[in-house]
């Protein structure tokens, strides 16, 4: 009829659109055709970047065609009036490219690339581009890197970025690329005392009372609850590292750390009477950076009690150690674990309030999870049962991440047993005995505190694919690892001083792995295989003791 629109059946726009799909595939493969044939011959002139630009206005993240613009900018026959209107010509397209692609890596690294070669780049500008993007989308963390840039060549002040952080939050708290920015600059500005908090006391304070307030706006946000975290995870700069214990004998001084660090002689160096004793230092899995080491001294230390000043500088921290007739040995021992924190309440503050929001709540995993670890922080062995059970509600709201909370779980099952543990240590003593039995564990979180332990029980527990963690228990003589579930012995280190082993009821089968673990426990003199099928497949203990011998040369006792 005359005077309407004709209006096109779903098949023909289907068509239509057909039709310009094909026709752009066609250019855009013509194009790439002639770009890299130009680039093969080493063509680098206009023609390359108009190409080049064309294809990326309709797909910015092709890095390789902004690779190829930068070999045309660099290119010898340009000059320098030529080489700066390239440049500047090249802010335009990537801000082109910003507005169709605002999270291109590609592009924003090349808007990097061209500032960081431009002669007088226009820094104010550039931070005017930035907050730009950031009022169209506050989660553009791309952007936030690169203000990250802009700001210190700029020369902006943190506190000046750290009051824009407080704006963006306060307009909307749901933004996790600024609450991560946040933190960055905080660090700088409130750097932290000492290890429990990332920043300073009193800013500290602030920023819990901030984000609590975010987190009772919109309690299933997790962009302020991740925050939370961070300001209540004990805080650990990458160069930190304390000696947690260490013990010297006639021959030799072991030590090990919290934090993983180089044995190199600048790092850790033995004083004896003010005489520095050379030492070769070694870890357990030859790393070049590990938690425990183990060194030889060059000189062989007689008698002991008649030393009188012995000491350890570990990165300029001094350590002095004390003799201990029982265990006749130097000895220094600090318990990590047992912590008194200087915020108490703050932190009781902060669990009543969120006590009340669980109310609110009742199924809401973040603020169970927040209370767990307040809890921790506040009193961990009062409050250890009920961090138990909140970990297996956890368990049963959050299915998805049921192996994180369990595996917290393991984690905090672990510090309470070593906690009670150091509690009923004399001050001069290394308790020798371990058990951690019926526990399901899969894994041993800081492996490094059972390093002189010699009798370790795990029996009970799912330690099958976690054997390689035992690599810390060098002074282990009886160790009991039935009912683990274990199918393989391959990863099962060797252990220099182990003379009874308990493999009981496990599902071991193969014969050869048996004999590889006699040939590399030198000092083995027992062994328990009972109720695996190993054992089960031989007539009787003596039959598979025969064929043991046979391949290892071992002369003791099988269960």
């Amino acid at each position: 009829m005359h005077g309407r629109v004709k209006v096109r059946t779903t098949a023909e726009q289907e068509e239509i659109q057909k039709k310009k799909k094909a026709k752009k595939l066609a250019e855009y493969k013509s194009a790439m055709t002639e770009i890299f044939k130009k680039r093969e011959e080493n063509v680098l002139d206009d023609d390359m970047l108009f190409l080049t630009e064309n294809v990326l206005l309709e797909n910015s993240d092709i890095n390789t065609l902004w690779n190829i613009r930068r070999e045309v900018f660099q290119s010898n026959n340009r000059n320098e009036d030529n080489y700066t209107n390239l440049l500047t010509r090249e802010l335009t397209l990537t801000e082109v490219c910003i507005r169709n692609n605002p999270k291109s890596y590609s592009v924003w690294h090349q808007r990097w690339w061209v500032m960081e070669h431009l002669q007088k780049p226009d820094w104010v500008k550039e931070l005017a581009l930035c907050t730009k993007c950031l009022n169209i989308d506050e989660r553009n963390f791309h952007c936030w890197d690169y203000r990250k840039y802009v700001v210190e060549k700029a020369g902006i002040s943190d506190f000046e970025e750290y009051n824009y952080s407080t704006t963006k939050i306060l307009n909307n708290f749901s933004n996790y690329s600024s609450w991560h920015y946040r933190s960055k600059i905080l660090n700088k500005l409130f750097p932290s005392d000492y290890q429990e908090i990332p920043i300073t006391q009193t800013k500290w304070e602030e920023e819990l009372d901030l984000v609590k307030d975010a987190t009772f706006t919109d309690p299933n946000d997790t962009s302020a609850w991740f925050y939370q975290r961070w300001l209540l995870d004990d805080y650990k700069p990458k160069s930190h590292c304390v000696l947690w214990r260490s013990r010297i004998t006639t021959n030799k001084i072991d030590a090990v750390f919290d934090n993983e660090i180089s044995g190199s002689s600048e790092n850790i160096s033995l004083f004896i009477d003010n005489n520095k004793i050379d030492v070769q230092w070694k870890s357990y899995m030859g790393k070049r950076f590990s938690k425990v080491w183990i060194g030889i001294l060059s000189t062989l230390l007689k008698n002991l009690s008649d030393l009188k000043d012995v000491r350890i500088n570990v990165q300029d921290k001094e350590y002095q150690f004390n003799y201990s007739h029982e265990e006749n040995a130097w000895i220094y021992k600090n318990n990590l674990s047992i912590k008194e924190y200087h915020n108490k309440k703050q932190l009781q503050d902060q669990l009543e309030s969120y006590k009340q929001l669980a109310e609110l709540e009742p199924s809401n995993k973040w603020v169970i999870l927040i209370g767990i670890f307040l809890m921790k922080k506040l009193n961990f062995l009062s409050y250890y049962d009920t961090i138990m059970d909140n970990l297996k509600t956890l368990c049963t709201f959050d299915t998805l991440r049921s192996y994180y909370y369990k595996d917290l779980r393991f984690q905090y099952i672990l510090e309470n047993a070593f906690s009670g543990l150091w509690r009923q240590e004399k001050d001069l003593q290394i308790n020798k005995k371990f058990a951690l039995s019926e526990l399901s564990l899969t894994k041993l979180h800081n492996n490094q505190y059972f390093t002189f332990f010699e009798e370790v029980y795990l029996n009970g527990n799912e330690l099958a694919n976690s054997l390689h963690q035992l690599s810390t228990l060098q002074y282990c003589k009886i160790l009991d690892l039935s009912c683990n579930k274990i199918k393989s012995l391959k990863h099962l280190p060797t252990l220099s001083n182990l003379e009874f082993l308990s493999l009981r009821s496990n599902e071991i089968s193969d014969i050869n792995e048996i004999t590889d673990l006699i040939k590399r426990q030198d000092k083995l003199m027992a062994l328990d295989l009972k109720d695996n099928p190993v054992y089960d497949s031989y007539k009787d203990k003596d039959e598979i003791l025969k064929v043991l011998k046979e391949h290892t040369n071992w002369e003791v006792y099988l269960l």
